[in-house]
């Protein structure tokens, strides 16, 4: 079994108790990412157990809380507490984003990660494309009348010969990066893992059976973004 990492998770001294304080983010983290811990699906079809999930874990619940013991069986190395939450992760409900969202969970404590909700980005406009000659680098320009009757025609002069010419109105295609779409979807998505760690959280503190762990009502600010100047 793995130790625990202060660096992996947050987590106060021991209690009087021999548990641990850990927030719900810590607590997924260190099962993943220093137990090892492995998510489990039940079969399509299959009767779902105990908190609305099949696996391992319900079963050893259930057996404790009558009292019994399983001699042998599994191959699995992990902390207890450890093999709880990965049941519980597994157990994600279709409205918090089922599989899909248990395995992206799965993945980001393995990393020691939160999804990006881009805190910095804004969105700028920058030229579509460049060239590089002896004066520098500059921006490419295009001619307006290409955009159609969004464009400019090309607009008359007389030039120094007293003659009329038509010159192009020229101006400079633009991208804009990020895109307002690119942020609002990656906001989305941290608020969807936000809301999904509140629902294992909620799990674990009315099913759970934790030994190591006494479990934080911490949870991480689904909508960060608004807090900031």
């Amino acid at each position: 079994m793995g130790s625990l990492s202060k660096s992996a998770v947050r987590w106060r001294p021991v209690h009087a108790t021999g548990q641990i304080e850990i927030d719900i983010r810590g607590l997924i983290e260190w099962a993943f990412q220093t137990e090892k811990a492995q998510l489990e699906f039940p079969e399509d079809g299959m009767r779902a157990h105990g908190f609305g999930y099949t696996s391992s874990t319900a079963a050893i619940i259930e057996h404790e809380r009558l009292g019994c013991r399983i001699d042998g069986g599994g191959t699995s190395s992990c902390h207890p507490d450890a093999d709880q939450v990965a049941a519980f992760v597994s157990g994600l409900s279709v409205g918090h984003g089922g599989r899909k969202m248990a395995v992206w969970v799965a993945e980001l404590a393995r990393a020691g990660r939160a999804p990006d909700w881009m805190r910095d980005s804004q969105p700028r406009f920058f030229p579509a494309d460049v060239h590089t000659n002896r004066h520098g680098r500059r921006a490419k320009t295009e001619d307006a009348a290409s955009l159609g009757d969004g464009g400019w025609k090309p607009q008359p002069r007389r030039n120094r010969k007293q003659v009329i010419v038509h010159d192009k109105v020229l101006y400079c295609p633009v991208v804009c990066r990020p895109m307002p779409s690119d942020i609002a979807r990656a906001r989305r998505a941290y608020t969807a893992w936000c809301l999904a760690l509140a629902d294992i959280h909620s799990a674990v503190r009315a099913y759970g059976r934790l030994v190591k762990f006494e479990l934080l009502p911490d949870l991480p600010d689904p909508r960060p973004w608004l807090k900031l100047d």
